[in-house]
């Protein structure tokens, strides 16, 4: 019976062997190819028609097809999981656009300038200028005009539908047209264009036009035109309409236009030192002696500015820009038989700069930990505490002065493309805050203390492998 098996086996593999060694690309580079079941040994760069060499695994005939792009492909792209990901961000984040407009107010109320009228085409102008220059692109003038085309006409008509349907008044009063954000829908539409034809040259193409697109829905919120939830659903709708278009264009052009071969998976290439500039959101919770202090106001949002270089792949150095609301603490005497009135948060503004480390748990998933140190500025606050019949009992400010500042943290880090991630961290805060506490009668008190506040947020990095 043995005999039998090693017989059939024999006959199978003397079938398979020739179809295996006569295994060619097609004749058109056009379409997306797969890999069947068979390991690829010989160059993956072989001309058009030259013979590819598998090994076969467990007596499976390896196949080489070409194969349209399908909404499911459309489903698995890194890209539109990103792009969604955004815009249920985005829905999240209004609770907090009444903050992050404060800040706005607090630090750069003035913050007038037009550039984001110009910088949103960056990178569309970046790719017609490469092309034009004689570059190579994933897809010829014609295939590249229609995905763009189809692209932008995508998100102009969503923008524009859901900004007159839904009518939210901007941050400036102006317009009942705020969300989303038209120009962020354009940055991420034109970054997504560029880094679709040119991201294969490098990854730092793919990083300067999302970079571009970054910079100009941060200047929308700073210029006052629009919160934060109108600019971060505006990046989504950019990447999902590009996503859209480029998809539309596969189902008219099918493979003509296409200068490259697009493989159908795309693989996350990870390298070796986890390098990475990053912007994050995070929630402040305050931790304190509830026995000493009083909270009179609730803790708020915060943003960072994040980056570091590693020499290996567990050490590096690198700092960090942050940002936030926190909660206003009094000592309980200050307070007695009184309250607040119309509480506001303290804002405070850090830099710090320190080491990093990092450990692979997988391929694609790491765990990081940081240990910062620097100096941190609280903005002016006042703040006025009330009796029962709205006579004033005292004022609490505080010092803008400059003070120590210390940050260590942990992150928890899964790459999503070969030079995209997104980072979840927890960063435990020492902050000094001093403050003078003013009776309607009686001497000024001084009090000084460190604060311990947690913040708990997600970043998106870009990877500088």
């Amino acid at each position: 019976m043995n005999s039998w098996k090693y017989i059939l086996v024999v006959l199978v593999a003397s079938v398979l062997a020739p179809r295996v060694a006569s295994a060619t690309l097609p004749s058109s580079t056009n379409g997306r190819y797969t890999m069947g079941d068979g390991v690829l040994l010989h160059s993956p760069s072989v001309e058009v028609g030259a013979p590819m060499w598998y090994a076969p695994m467990s007596f499976t005939a390896p196949t080489l097809t070409t194969s349209q792009p399908t909404f499911g492909g459309f489903w698995q792209s890194r890209s539109t999981q990103v792009g969604f990901g955004l815009v249920g961000a985005g829905v999240v984040l209004t609770t907090a656009d009444l903050q992050t407009r404060s800040l706005r107010m607090d630090y750069l109320p003035r913050f007038r300038y037009r550039y984001d009228d110009y910088l949103q085409f960056a990178p569309l102008v970046t790719m017609v200028t490469m092309k034009a220059l004689g570059v190579e692109s994933e897809s010829s003038w014609g295939r590249m005009t229609v995905a763009g085309g189809l692209s932008t006409g995508l998100m102009l008509s969503t923008v524009y539908v859901v900004k007159y349907g839904i009518g939210r008044l901007r941050p400036d009063g102006s317009t009942h047209n705020s969300f989303p954000s038209g120009h962020t829908a354009m940055a991420f539409t034109a970054a997504s264009l560029l880094h679709k034809e040119y991201g294969w040259l490098s990854p730092w193409v793919s990083i300067a036009s999302y970079t571009a697109a970054t910079i100009t829905g941060i200047s929308r919120m700073l210029n006052n035109r629009h919160w934060l939830s109108d600019v971060v659903v505006g990046a989504g709708v950019g990447i999902i309409s590009t996503e859209l278009g480029y998809l539309l264009t596969d189902r008219l052009l099918g493979g003509r236009g296409r200068v490259r071969p697009t493989e159908e998976w795309e693989p996350v290439r990870v390298g070796r030192c986890p390098s990475f500039v990053s912007v994050g959101i995070q929630r402040n919770a305050l931790l304190y002696d509830a026995e000493r202090f009083e909270r009179i106001t609730r803790s708020g949002v915060g943003f960072t500015i994040e980056g570091a270089w590693f020499f290996s792949e567990q050490i590096g150095v690198g700092g960090a820009a942050r940002v936030g609301r926190y909660a206003d603490l009094v000592e309980r005497g200050a307070v007695e038989g009184g309250r607040v009135d119309n509480p506001e948060a303290l804002n405070n503004l850090a830099l710090e700069a320190g080491l990093y480390l990092n450990h692979s748990i997988a391929p694609r998933l790491h765990l990081g930990a940081k240990l910062l140190a620097g100096v941190g500025r609280n903005h002016y606050l006042r703040n006025e505490i009330v009796g029962s019949t709205d006579n004033l009992l005292a004022i609490v400010e505080y010092d803008t002065g400059e003070h120590f500042t210390a940050t260590v943290g942990a992150s928890l880090r899964w790459v999503v493309a070969d030079n995209l991630a997104v980072r979840a961290f927890a960063d435990y805060n020492y902050v000094r805050s001093d403050y003078t506490i003013t009776p309607t009668s009686g001497s000024a008190e001084q009090y000084s203390g460190y604060r311990h506040p947690l913040s708990i947020g997600v970043a998106i990095d870009a990877m500088l492998w």
